[in-house]
């Protein structure tokens, strides 16, 4: 009896008591029992397939670049504000780097503006899995593509490991970026190798151990390229059977129809057309009920799925979707899926101010703000675009009563919305105010009060060409 207990129990447990998911099973895919790190799945022959076929879905596929574009959108645009207590000094801060801003200044190939190449490493991480910028003793950057950063060849060091071209050196840490360059042919030659301390690496990273980035596209790559396929298929077939247009149906046999010489031509082209058939026979137009209603879901379907990597609701490509409610509260969530991209993207920014704050000071441009005697006691914010107001009497009325509430604040209301800081808006409102009052406007009668008498402007004199250009490179020398 107990024996037989013993043996009911064991079976009981070898049926209920363990990990289904551990058991090996016929009918699924068995993902195996080898645990590897993203680097090592991704060896360098598959991390070039990846990063090519995210590039080809970009070009070639309306959808995949839209999402990429979207994603942009709500990521990668931030404006700088300092925040010292020395409005001087942060008047002269955010006229320094809106002079950096310029592409002459900021991008050694002179080609993008610092918005523009925070944008535009946005996308590379997107596509590529991680992008370089490396800080050069001119004060540039330089943007270095995840694919020219590469293993060197016959580079043997017992103190560290080349992981796709990174030096990774104790704890994991980056030392070094060993540098390709492309040539046309898309051949590889080794440039230089850089300090880590010189390099900023923006990447997507999805475990402790990753030296280099993935493309969140590459659980998408497939189902975007099978949705490219089946339009490209179905489209072609829509065009087939345009092309047989009218069928006629003929009672009599062949050979009789060629005796009698009775043959219908039908150019469909000419105007209105009309046929006087022999009695039997009968005329249809071919209908193509192509594509069907269920390639359609299915298409949508796919397409569903391969925007979620990018975490890109379908109310955004289909704004048809859903009503306004569903709409806001798609926008809510994707939101929230931004703040840890932006976050990336907002310590890149820092580490490049930080870089242009102490270059800056070292060179006499900038100086240290009233009672302030270390550089980490200088702050500073980059804001990110908000979105403005959907319902504006509605949700002005709201935010109103939120800050009488002492629910909400104004600067996270002007940051979720337009993407500045309050103190902004009252500063234009007071320079608004000094102007209208200068030229005789009262904002209390909402009219003209008097005219002052305008001064004849003064008459500029003549500069030379040298004197006159402007070639970017030289930081202003005040903050007006």
């Amino acid at each position: 009896m107990i024996k037989e207990a013993r043996s009911a129990a064991t079976n009981w447990l070898s049926r209920f008591g363990r990990y289904i998911a551990a058991e090996p099973n016929q009918q699924r895919r068995d993902p195996g029992t080898r645990i590897q790190s993203s680097d090592a799945l991704l060896d360098s022959q598959k991390r070039r397939r990846v990063i090519e076929g995210a590039r080809e879905l970009n070009r070639n596929f309306s959808v995949a670049a839209w999402a990429i574009r979207k994603h942009l959108d709500y990521v990668s645009t931030f404006t700088f504000q300092a925040n010292t207590d020395d409005p001087v000094f942060n008047e002269r801060l955010e006229a320094l780097m809106n002079w950096y801003n310029r592409p002459i200044n900021c991008d050694i190939a002179g080609r993008h503006s610092l918005r523009r190449m925070v944008r535009l490493a946005e996308m590379r991480r997107v596509l590529d899995g991680d992008v370089f910028l490396v800080k050069l003793r001119d004060g540039r950057l330089q943007a270095i593509e995840g694919d020219r950063v590469r293993s060197p060849d016959n580079r043997v060091d017992p103190m560290y490991n080349w992981v796709h071209g990174i030096k990774v050196g104790a704890g994991g840490s980056m030392n070094r970026v060993a540098v390709w360059s492309r040539s046309l042919d898309g051949q590889y030659t080794f440039e230089r190798d850089i300090s880590a301390g010189n390099v900023i690496q923006l990447a997507y990273f999805d475990s402790f151990d990753q030296v280099r980035g993935v493309s969140p596209l590459t659980s998408a790559i497939a189902s975007f390229q099978d949705s490219l396929e089946v339009t490209d298929y179905a489209r072609a077939k829509a065009k087939i059977t345009q092309l047989f247009a009218l069928a006629i149906t003929r009672e009599m046999a062949d050979d009789d129809a060629e005796l009698y010489g009775d043959e219908y031509k039908v150019d469909l082209g000419r105007g209105p057309v009309k046929l006087e058939l022999d009695p039997g026979d009968k005329a249809e137009f071919l209908e193509s009920r192509h594509p069907s209603t269920e390639f359609q879901a299915f298409l949508t379907l796919s397409l569903q799925a391969a925007l979620k990597s990018l975490d890109i609701p379908w109310s955004f490509y289909d704004e048809a979707y859903t009503n306004f409610f569903g709409s806001r509260a798609a926008l809510i969530q994707y939101q929230q899926a931004c703040k840890s991209k932006r976050e990336d993207l907002k310590e890149m920014l820092d580490r490049i101010t930080v870089w242009k704050i102490q270059q800056w000071m070292a060179a006499g441009i900038l100086s240290m703000p009233a009672g302030v005697q270390q550089i980490d006691q200088i702050y500073w914010d980059w804001i990110p675009a908000g979105v403005p107001y959907w319902n504006p009497e509605q949700e002005i009325t709201g935010d109103l009563m939120a800050v009488e509430g002492k629910l909400r604040t104004r600067s996270e209301i002007r940051r979720e919305k337009y993407g500045d800081d309050w103190r902004d808006v009252v500063r234009k409102l007071a320079e608004e105010r000094d102007y209208l009052t200068q030229y005789g406007f009262d904002e209390s009668t909402e009219g003209l009060v008097t005219v002052p008498v305008m001064a004849e402007p003064d008459v500029p004199e003549e500069t030379t060409e040298s004197e006159g250009e402007d070639n970017g490179q030289q930081p202003p020398n005040d903050v007006s």
